[in-house]
């Protein structure tokens, strides 16, 4: 049996992990067992998250990473997977200052094993890339953002290389990034969809790839205001001394300051772009607290979930 994968890819900022976690949702809604790893994913099969991998290695534990997952995958289980076929080796080697024919090279080489499976690749992109890095690098934080990736990538090879540009390397590195996928995209061996998204239009994107994996369309559960606002409060992890709040505003749950948290049943949450679900635990009626699930880097690592009391 071939094994069933949905790819992810587009610029950074072009709505990657948003749709995916939508594609995920909808599977799942249609009654298909369904995994997503998005880019934040703790222990992701195939993204190597720590950077310290060499040329020479990354270009075939890649692929050897890629080879593992699909023959560890089951049959029955369709696969989302955002930023794990372009953006991770793209971004990586490119870091590296590595030979663009070597980054061509090695996704050409994961695609044509891609190839024999029940594989599609939807891919965003815009056609005027600077616009749309700009426009990227402002939703970030401007300067701010730069100066941030600035400090954080320095020492790679690319920016070391271009130091006389400083932070605005960055908006190099982007648009370069965005010059190889562009020219990549087109020569990958497995069915793929190529949505222009300027016009950010993702109401019809979504329509669109209902209709191509014959999915009906089942909307997030409409919950009451009266429930929402049981879930509102100050909740806190004792092991970490650490207190999260959750506010109710507009109608909408929110969490870490600027995060929208979407119901997904009527005591559990997503957010858009992170790997992350949060489940509200009540007793006897009452919220005691909540626990967030899903590994992801920043918010939770443990296989058990991270536990949060209610206090307030």
């Amino acid at each position: 049996m071939k094994k069933k994968l949905v790819l992810i890819e587009g610029i950074p900022g072009s709505g990657k992990s948003t749709f995916a976690r939508f594609l995920s949702n909808q599977f799942e809604r249609n009654g298909y067992s369904c995994g997503l790893f998005l880019e934040t994913t703790l222990d992701h099969p195939i993204i190597e998250s720590s950077g310290s991998e060499g040329i020479s290695s990354f270009l075939e534990s890649f692929y050897d990473r890629w080879v593992k997952f699909l023959d560890q995958l089951s049959d029955e289980e369709i696969v989302v997977l955002e930023s794990a076929f372009f953006q991770s080796p793209i971004v990586h080697l490119l870091h590296k200052e590595a030979d663009r024919e070597l980054i061509r090279s090695l996704i050409y080489r994961v695609s044509n094993r891609l190839s024999i499976e029940d594989c599609r690749l939807i891919y965003f992109y815009q056609e005027d890339s600077q616009v749309a890095i700009e426009k990227m690098i402002d939703s970030r934080g401007g300067s701010d953002y730069l100066l941030r990736k600035h400090d954080e990538y320095k020492q790679e090879p690319y920016f070391l290389n271009r130091q006389e540009q400083g932070p605005d390397s960055h908006v190099s590195f982007f648009l370069e990034y965005s010059v190889l996928a562009n020219e990549i995209v087109k020569q990958v061996s497995i069915p793929t969809e190529i949505i222009e998204n300027s016009a950010a239009e993702y109401d019809l994107y979504q329509k669109q790839m209902l209709k191509k994996f014959d999915l009906r369309y089942f909307p997030d559960p409409v919950l009451e205001a009266s429930l929402l606002m049981k879930y509102a409060g100050l909740y806190h992890n004792k092991e970490m001394d650490l207190k999260i709040s959750v506010e109710l505003l507009d109608d909408h749950l929110w969490i870490f300051g600027n995060k929208r948290m979407k119901p997904k049943s009527i005591n559990q949450f997503y957010l858009d772009d992170m790997s992350v679900l949060i489940k509200f635990v009540i007793n006897d009626s009452k919220v005691s607290g909540l626990v967030i699930t899903e590994k992801d880097l920043y918010a939770n690592r443990n296989d058990s979930g991270t536990v949060f009391e209610k206090i307030n």
